[in-house]
């Protein structure tokens, strides 16, 4: 293994918070499965604090990193023979690149990058065979909330319709260093199999993106009476109250209008 380079700190602007609890590494790395799976594909591996234990179970990694002064840092404490390092902005990076066959995806995501990654896990769920993520809990509850509650939105729908999300554990600021000010939260991802196959995803949303402009509004303030009585859906619900469901119906409903 070749000579370690000086250890660089958390960036601010990257939203750094690196973990530093060997418990959660250890359940992290359990959660991701058996070596004898699809290939395993880490974001954002930082320090490689999870990058270790990954290789010593999977043999082989590929891992993607924004910041380059960790990117240097990674490449000189591992071999390239196991660890494929891609230097750049993970939304910039097609999944379908990243291997021949769909990918299990692992990390510990920056809170300001957490929702446009789970917006890009969804759009690219074909190469995606699962996940393990870490999020800010705040977000975690959005994409496992019910609903009728506050944290019920368009993210919660769209992700519950191509994958089922578990969470796993929460963690506590003094995990990781610097701590942040939020608790975070473990996740699982599983794809489901019939995902987007009685719904256009462009229709969904679409219809999502009107059904929760005003939040604070009914649906009938949001959406067209007829778009509504043709599915069937009583325009004087808010948005978060539609189980996942209504949404299949009005999105069903948004593409006959369209067409």
């Amino acid at each position: 293994m070749a000579a370690k380079a000086a250890r660089p700190g958390p960036r601010k602007r990257f939203g750094q918070h690196f973990l530093a609890d060997p418990a959660a590494v250890r359940r992290i790395v359990a959660a991701v499965g058996l070596p004898a799976g699809p290939p395993v594909v880490e974001i954002g591996p930082g320090l490689g604090v999870l990058t270790a234990p990954l290789l010593d179970v999977f043999g082989r990694l590929t891992a993607i990193e924004i910041d380059r002064d960790l990117a240097a840092h990674l490449r000189a404490r591992f071999p390239a023979s196991a660890l494929t390092l891609l230097e750049g902005d993970v939304l910039d990076v097609p999944l379908q690149d990243l291997a021949t066959e769909p990918v299990r995806l692992v990390g510990n995501l920056p809170y300001n990058v957490s929702k446009p990654v789970a917006d890009k896990i969804v759009r690219e769920r074909a190469h995606v065979a699962g996940a393990v993520l870490m999020f800010q809990r705040e977000v975690a509850e959005r994409l496992t909330a019910r609903p009728g509650t506050r944290a019920y939105g368009p993210l919660t729908v769209l992700v519950g319709e191509a994958f089922l999300v578990e969470p796993l554990f929460d963690l506590r600021p003094n995990a990781f260093r610097p701590p942040p000010e939020v608790m975070s939260t473990v996740t699982r991802w599983t794809p489901r199999p019939a995902a987007f196959s009685s719904v256009s995803e462009e229709s969904l949303r679409a219809v999502l993106r009107a059904g929760f402009a005003h939040r604070r509004r009914t649906l009938r303030n949001n959406l067209p009476p007829a778009l509504l009585d043709g599915a069937g859906i009583d325009g004087g619900l808010r948005p978060e109250a539609l189980p996942l469901e209504d949404w299949r119906r009005l999105a069903r409903m948004w593409t006959r209008s369209a067409s």
